[in-house]
């Protein structure tokens, strides 16, 4: 049989392709998502949520519900050869989510799907994606149910979230390239008894091989090691005795597993698409790079890349932008994946060296391994993803205007509070809850603001399809119609942004600064550039 279905098919249905498809039905854009899987895995492999994703939560109204019976993650126990070398505490970070939160996979899954479903959209389990032909303006499909029925669909676009493993990928011919890491690893997600703090992570470091005990909920931790010589691996997963082994020879007295819900064995690949794009097919999440699971950057670096591309594919679909506007989704992200990949390799390879070099070596490495206190919160804004910039990207224009300080297109555009709107105390985040580019004006310290309420006014007559409209005010004042009225009685917005003069930032609906201007008479050169 033969279907009419939504402009979107996105196959896979966990963090990824529930993003995904998130963000494209708030934007009124209908879709369709399948996954073979009869439901959500209770089996945890990515457990930490960084600073960056849970502010897209919060866009999304779910921050609270993800992060309810999580705790902060606030640093690392480093060990070697059973001694404490170090205890590196994470900075906190300039976030409303200063710390990086532990929970579930399973659990952040289930509040998305939640949140998913209250947009209308139900997620098709066991389906699975068997062909896939382009034909011209459409991508045909062809799904197997779960009684073994066959389904032909069309869809004018079609995103593969369906992991390390895509059928996606797999069916378009997509190469792969990378490598595996020599070393086998075992996993176990148990409970640990013993003296843990439950915000720290847990590294050792030993002769016989390396051990990480990651936080997952208070009491159960995942522990993963490379517990054979490369070329050796388990032909089944691993015992509790066999984990407990581990832990008391690479491990500190008196820890004690119970309660296995999973033990496995795994191997971490290194691999990245060289296309995240294929006509009107995409590419996202572990479908197209995978890497250590150190810093976990996996699950967090798929959720931004739905949040990137969906609002560029809902802006192409409702025929406001440029088809070309879905490149950009490869150059931003390809970017990301590929730092992502290099730096936990790193990571990983490090700890891995320990085992096999002499002792002076042993002791550069936890050297090397450490933070000078003087980098500490450069290293949390990186593995909290807070340091993404898009600069150079079609869709990021920097004025020459002579900006002493603030974000600088490509950046995040920063939060600030307190601010007040209708009188009431809030964050600029959480003003940001919308799916549009955010203009927002600046008067300056002292300058009146009747020529900014006229730019705003025609601003929103103009693009009233592209932004939602901001002014920040020193002092309250009324009749701003459309316009969102901030009162930034501190001048905490004013300083953040450098608006000591009459200023002009748009923003992109990813919370990106896409234009800055000086001269803040009207976005019009940014929309004719990128248009």
């Amino acid at each position: 049989m033969t279907t009419a279905n939504a402009p979107v098919l996105v196959v896979g249905g966990r963090t990824t392709g529930l993003m995904m498809a998130s963000e494209l039905a708030r934007r009124d854009i209908p879709v369709r998502i399948i996954d073979k899987s009869p439901g959500i895995d209770p089996h945890v492999r990515a457990n930490l949520l960084h600073s960056r994703t849970l502010e897209l939560f919060q866009s999304l109204g779910i921050a609270e519900a993800v992060i309810e019976g999580s705790f902060e993650e606030h640093g690392v126990c480093l060990y070697a050869q059973g001694e404490l070398v170090a205890v590196e505490r994470h900075a906190p970070v300039d976030s409303a989510f200063p710390y990086g939160m532990s929970q579930s996979q399973a659990t952040t899954e289930s509040v998305l799907e939640g949140h998913l479903n209250r947009l209308g959209v139900e997620v098709e389990r066991s389906v699975v994606l068997r062909e896939i032909e382009e034909r011209g303006d459409r991508v045909v499909a062809t799904l197997e149910h779960e009684n073994g029925s066959t389904e032909t669909t069309e869809a004018p676009w079609l995103i593969g979230c369906d992991g390390a493993h895509s059928a996606v990928r797999h069916l378009t011919g997509c190469a792969f390239p990378g490598d595996p890491d020599p070393y086998p690893y075992v996993l176990a997600d148990v409970v640990v008894d013993g003296k843990l703090e439950d915000n720290f992570g847990y590294f050792f470091l030993h002769e016989a091989g390396d051990l990480f005990l990651f936080s997952m909920l208070p009491g159960r931790r995942r522990l993963v090691s490379a517990n054979l010589p490369p070329g050796h691996e388990l032909d089944e997963s691993p015992t509790l005795e066999q984990m407990q082994a581990l832990v008391d020879e690479r491990g500190v007295p008196g820890l004690t597993l119970s309660d296995p819900r999973w033990l496995t064995t795994f191997r971490i690949h290194y691999r990245l698409a060289p296309h995240y794009r294929q006509g009107r097919i995409f590419l996202a999440g572990d479908a197209a790079h995978v890497h250590s699971l150190l810093a976990g950057q996996g699950m967090n670096t798929g959720i931004q890349d739905a949040y990137n591309l969906g609002w560029k594919l809902a802006s192409v679909i409702d025929g406001i932008a440029p088809e070309a506007w879905l490149d950009t989704y490869e150059s931003e992200r390809k970017q990301v994946g590929a730092q992502v990949l290099a730096m936990t390799r790193h990571a990983t390879e490090n700890a891995e060296l320990f085992a096999n070099v002499s002792q002076a070596e042993r002791d550069r490495l936890v050297a090397h391994t450490l933070i000078p206190e003087a980098q500490r919160v450069e290293a949390a804004r990186s593995l909290q993803e807070l340091d993404i910039d898009y600069r150079g990207s079609r869709l990021c224009v920097e004025a020459d205007s002579g900006f002493e300080g603030g974000p600088r297109a490509g950046a995040q555009a920063p939060d600030a509070s307190p601010i007040l709107v209708d009188g009431v105390a809030t964050s600029l985040f959480k003003q940001w809850s919308g799916t549009r580019y955010r203009l927002v004006l600046f008067g300056g310290h002292q300058q009146s603001m009747d020529e900014v309420r006229k730019v705003a006014a025609e601003s929103v007559e103009r693009y009233r399809d592209w932004i939602d409209a901001f002014v920040v005010v020193r002092e309250p004042e009324e009749g701003w119609g459309d316009v969102v009225a901030i009162h930034d009685a501190e001048g905490v917005m004013h300083d953040r942004y450098a608006a000591d003069m009459p200023c002009m930032y748009l923003v992109r609906p990813d919370g990106y600064v896409a234009y800055r201007d000086r001269n803040a008479s009207s976005p019009k050169p940014y929309f004719d550039r990128v248009l």
